[in-house]
Order: C-alpha cells, then structure tokens, then sequence
C-alpha cells in the first residue's frame, strides 16, 4: 500500500518526466520587486521567486520555491507562474547565452534531487534541485538554494540555476554522489 508521502513523490517525479522528449522554446525569469535584474551572478543565475519554460508542444512549466513537503523547496508546476502571484513580481525573458545552446534541444532525461533531513527528529524528504539533460549533451540543475559568499549553499527562497557540474561542484550544492 503507498502512503501519502510515497503518492506525492511519485506524482512530483511523473510531472517532471513530462518533459522527456519536449523542447524548451522560451524562458521567464521572474523576480519580487526589483526594477532591475539581478539574476546573472555570472557563472549561475539567481532568482529571489522562480522561472518559467515553454516548451514545442505550448505546455509552459515553471519552478518556484515552496513549502509542499518542507519550507524552501522546489516546487514544479504545470501551468503559468503567475497563478502563484498576485502583483509585485518582474517578468524578464532571457536571452541570455547561457540559454542559448539549450533552446530548441530535446530533453532526454530528467532527474529530481531529493534531500532527506531531520526537523526536531521529524524526518523530512524534499525536492531541493531538478537536473534537465539535453540531446546536445548539456544539463541545468535548477535548484532551491541561495549561493552567498563565503557562506554554505542553503534553502532558501531562492531559485538557482547552474548550467555545468563544475559550477555545482564549486558551490557545493550537491555531494559527489548525487551528481
């Protein structure tokens, strides 16, 4: 018998996987209150709210950070993002290079990063990054983590984007097992 936890993951994981096989065809970053970007750190991307895909097929999905299993998670949806917000959020479409070589390749595989933690002895299992891997033999890990300088990668509410192992591998966002 599944448990409902067990049901929620296994929905989580199923609604990723819909994008085996599609393309990405546009990006949306979308940040609280800023007039100005602020997302391009360089080698990553970081958004205070989340991003929005669309894909070949007219199916848009969008990550955000939330709280469905555990506060700061990464929560992917089917849909626009926009039904999450009401005002006060600034819409950017990218055209950074980043994307670029990533636009228009199919996505053959998907995997979903889930961290296991204790909260006051409460075990806690979250979806923290989603790894897309493209034809061209390129990946992002999108991910609910806040990079700062000097300081450990951590949940928060944030929404990262890295677009090389290496980059993740510098900030220590994953162990070497689960890249």
């Amino acid at each position: 018998m599944i448990n409902a936890l067990q049901l929620q993951t296994d929905n989580y994981k199923n609604l990723v996987k819909e994008l085996i096989g599609k393309s990405i065809i546009s990006v949306n970053y979308y940040e609280i209150d800023r007039d100005k970007p602020y997302w391009d750190k360089g080698d990553h991307h970081s958004l205070d709210y989340g991003l929005e895909i669309e894909m070949n097929d007219s199916q848009t999905y969008y990550f955000i950070w939330d709280k469905e299993f555990i506060q700061y998670d990464m929560k992917f949806a089917k849909g626009e993002i926009q039904q999450e917000f009401s005002v006060g959020v600034g819409k950017h479409l990218i055209t950074d290079s980043k994307w670029n070589n990533l636009l228009g390749e199919k996505i053959v595989s998907v995997e979903t990063i889930w961290i296991n933690c204790s909260i006051n002895g409460d075990k806690k299992h979250y979806p923290e990054t989603i790894k897309l891997h493209f034809k061209n033999n390129k990946s992002i890990w999108i991910s609910a983590v806040e990079i700062r300088e000097n300081i450990t990668p951590y949940m928060a509410d944030h929404v990262s984007v890295f677009f090389d192992e290496m980059t993740m591998r510098k900030y220590n966002v994953l162990t070497e097992n689960e890249l």
